[in-house]
């Protein structure tokens, strides 16, 4: 079972100040973070040790974006699950659907409630564990 203190969380988000506030309260809940000032170098950092949580930005200066970022991990990492949250101000219908429809499993609107952004975090903790009973042995029935 995943709990807080087990699961890595990978972070990129560009605005530093954003950055650290966000890494400072997952810190303070328990999380085991690893923060990145973009996409990049996330999915550098991905191929080596892949985390089972990413909170991403959904657009950086250069290179990839969080969508990018997002169809990249669901190609290389289809088991164990990675559980994948999108940061933007697009907060149109449309590209929301376009965020969903890349496998991104929570898109959150900024500004972010801090409270807001932790409770999706739990939720996904939660949805990380049920995916991973699924795939456990169990014993089976005579």
């Amino acid at each position: 079972m995943i709990t807080s203190d087990s699961l890595r969380v990978y972070l990129a988000i560009r605005d530093p100040k954003d950055r650290s506030r966000i890494e400072d309260n997952l810190v303070l809940d328990g999380f085991d973070v690893s923060t990145f000032e973009s996409a990049d170098d996330l999915w550098a950092a991905f191929q080596e040790k892949p985390p089972r949580m990413v909170i991403t930005d959904r657009r950086f200066p250069s290179g990839l974006n969080g969508l990018e970022l997002t169809r990249k991990i669901r190609e290389a990492q289809p088991l164990p699950y990675v559980y994948v949250v999108v940061l933007s101000v697009l907060n149109r219908l449309k590209e929301i659907k376009e965020g969903l429809a890349v496998g991104v499993d929570d898109y959150l609107i900024k500004p972010h409630n801090p409270l807001q952004l932790r409770s999706r975090i739990l939720i996904g903790l939660r949805w990380l564990n049920y995916i991973d009973s699924l795939f456990e042995s169990k014993p089976t029935q005579k």
